[in-house]
């Protein structure tokens, strides 16, 4: 899971009918969410799935994943686990479209989303596909092209080579959004997806003449479930390469600190997990530490 997980499901929601027509390459005229659960966790981590409405008057199941670096299980393993689920959970035929969105560098470089189990004379027994965006991959000058203003926040995911021209760019793309509600949303999540700081300071300082008030509680509010994402993400790293737990135990702990909200509480247990000699350590100062109910 990425660190930008929180501002992006958000964003993706915000402007669902861009992104999917984006992806799918042809016009989404409406989308409905599906309150899916996908995995067995507890507490179930829900991806985005939504129920669309295409021009050409077909309907399809769309779902999306967003991921950084680190899988556990593998991408391509929870990918089957997604798809089987939603196969068995609605009727057939139901055409199903998944994506996962790469967003960190490097993340999924090998993914072809192409897979297949086999039977002993080589023929598939079990074959499943899904389509890897590597965004990190992609030059941010590409959807500039898109005649799509909600695909602009995307940007800071991307390869900016030229960030004066690019950025300027995108806030003029943003700017020619005649909805004002709309439009300081967009600018919300270009700021909330952005990381590199001397980039987000570019924005600020474009903006700054709109009356924006980039210091939203919407801003805030995602800039802070970014942080708790993000120390989440640094204590699981760290419990790979120093404890080396097994897959179960990994997802249990995965499972406990999805539960934690606060921010503080979290950097203690970051603390622990670079302190701790064994996995039985630090999951009993976790046992000892989580929020109460």
């Amino acid at each position: 899971m990425s660190s930008t997980d929180s501002p992006l499901k958000e964003w993706a929601r915000e402007n669902i009918t861009d992104l999917a027509s984006w992806l799918l390459k042809q016009e989404v005229v409406a989308a409905r969410e599906e309150n899916v659960e996908l995995t067995a966790d507890t507490p179930p981590r829900v991806d985005l799935v939504f129920h669309l409405h295409l021009a050409d008057q077909r309907t399809c199941l769309f779902h999306v994943e967003f991921q950084g670096r680190r899988s556990q299980p593998p991408i391509p393993q929870r990918q089957l686990n997604h798809l089987m689920r939603l196969a068995l959970r609605y009727d057939w035929p139901v055409l199903i479209e998944s994506f996962v969105l790469y967003v960190e560098k490097y993340a999924g470089r090998n993914d072809t989303g192409q897979y297949q189990i086999d039977r002993l004379d080589g023929t598939p027994a079990l074959a499943w596909n899904y389509t890897p965006i590597h965004l990190w991959r992609e030059m941010a000058e590409s959807l500039l092209t898109i005649d799509r203003h909600g695909i602009i926040p995307l940007i800071g995911l991307t390869n900016i080579q030229q960030p004066s021209t690019i950025l300027s760019q995108a806030v003029a793309h943003i700017r020619a959004v005649e909805d004002e509600a709309k439009r300081q949303l967009l600018f919300a999540s270009l700021l909330a997806l952005m990381s590199d700081e001397e980039h987000i300071a570019m924005i600020e300082k474009l903006v700054e003449s709109d009356e924006l008030l980039t210091n939203t509680p919407y801003l805030r509010r995602i800039r802070r479930e970014g942080q708790i994402d993000a120390k989440r993400e640094a204590t699981l790293e760290v419990l790979i390469k120093r404890l080396d737990p097994s897959a179960q135990i990994y997802l249990d702990i995965e499972r406990q600190l999805q539960l934690i909200m606060d921010l503080e509480l979290l950097d203690e247990l970051f603390t622990a997990v670079l302190d701790a000699n064994t996995v039985e350590e630090f999951t009993a100062v976790l046992e000892n530490k989580r929020e109460p109910k």
